[in-house]
């Protein structure tokens, strides 16, 4: 079941908030849309990613609710930048390491690249990663590990190839 979520964590370069724009939409009752969703642009019209998604430069993510009886019309998207760092849960958790290639499993899920699907976003974040390792030579004497734990999120930046960002530069 689709859920409201705020995606957006931060961004690598410092910039304050997402960029936001205005993306036309269909009229709700054949398209509802919950935010946080990730949308392909389709005849036009922004509408949640599709199993047969592409990656070309039309992705962008849902920054506000449309109903089932809201009209067609702009509402609020927002636009992947480079640097832009969103939160998903990714379809089967994993000790997923920074680097790591992604595609879209549903329009609220990234998935591990492998087997079919195109790659829309690089894993980026280190929650999951043991804390830095202590130096023996300095006496610390903690061993923290190389084990990389196993999350059901995953923190990603997506590729300026996907992102409607891409289309905005032409």
């Amino acid at each position: 079941m689709a859920t409201n979520t705020k995606r957006w964590v931060g961004n690598a370069y410092g910039l304050k908030g997402p960029l936001v724009m205005l993306g036309k939409f269909q009229a709700g009752s054949t398209q509802a849309v919950k935010v946080g969703e990730l949308l392909l642009i389709t005849g036009g019209y922004f509408s949640p990613v599709t199993a047969n998604y592409a990656s070309t430069a039309d992705l962008a993510i849902a920054n506000e609710e449309i109903k089932a009886n809201d009209l067609e019309g702009y509402y609020e998207i927002i636009v992947p930048r480079i640097g832009d760092i969103f939160e998903y849960e990714i379809a089967t958790a994993a000790a997923t390491a920074v680097g790591t290639a992604l595609k879209h499993s549903t329009s609220e899920v990234i998935a591990a690249q492998g087997g079919s699907g195109n790659i829309v976003a690089y894993a980026c974040g280190q929650e999951h990663y043991p804390k830095g390792q202590g130096h023996l030579a300095d006496g610390d004497y903690s061993d923290r590990g190389t084990t990389v734990r196993t999350a059901s999120r995953v923190r990603v930046m997506f590729t300026e190839a996907a992102s409607y960002f891409a289309a905005l530069q032409t």
